[in-house]
């Protein structure tokens, strides 16, 4: 094998899971070579990176628990619909997962479980802050989130103003879309109401 494992790396984005690098035959023992000589970095258990990429939360989370995905707060940040850099992230789970490892690696971590009917409704990917592409909901999906934890009393009420004026801006906003969202989340109503604002 003439690629490094550094270069693998390299290639897959600047950061892979241990499984992927087994998958492209590279033995444990030479995983652990590349580490220990310092050609690359153990971004969290299981999953290594190219040592130009820093300590990346949103990346070494959904390597290391490939059934979180980024939402709420964290997603509309990476949407570019909130510019308040999330302190704890925000990830959704299915509801039969259990994220004891998880709350115990990330005890301020947010964790939101979601019933089969939710989960992955919205998934998609960005590219966070390090260039690594991380898995999150959408922004019609982010929104309706946001306007339910507003319903309930749990967000900041600036930072949906924030997202929902961000959303109305944005050029490729799907508002039946955004329709459909709140309704599968039983927030059509308060949707409403920020419609009657906004107009």
């Amino acid at each position: 094998m003439t690629e490094t494992v550094a270069e693998h790396i390299e290639k897959l984005g600047g950061v892979a899971t241990s499984s992927q690098l087994k998958e492209a035959g590279y033995a444990p023992g030479v995983i652990e070579y590349a580490l220990s000589s310092g050609k690359i970095d153990r971004l969290t258990r299981g999953v290594y990176c190219s040592l130009d990429v820093l300590d990346d939360e949103f990346a070494a989370v959904t390597m290391r628990w490939p059934k979180c995905i980024l939402s709420h707060g964290t997603a509309l940040y990476l949407l570019g619909l909130s510019d308040r850099v999330p302190g704890n992230l925000s990830v959704s789970v299915p509801r039969d997962y259990n994220p004891q490892e998880l709350r115990r690696t990330h005890p301020d971590m947010r964790i939101h479980r979601e019933s089969d009917r939710l989960y992955g409704l919205g998934k998609t990917t960005v590219k966070d802050p390090m260039g690594i592409i991380v898995p999150t909901y959408d922004a019609e999906r982010s929104i309706a989130d946001i306007i339910q934890e507003r319903a309930k009393g749990t967000a900041n009420p600036q930072i949906v103003r924030d997202a929902i004026v961000g959303y109305f801006r944005k050029g490729d906003r799907d508002l039946p879309k955004l329709a459909k969202m709140c309704e599968a989340l039983g927030v059509r109503d308060e949707l409403q109401r920020y419609l009657e604002v906004l107009e």
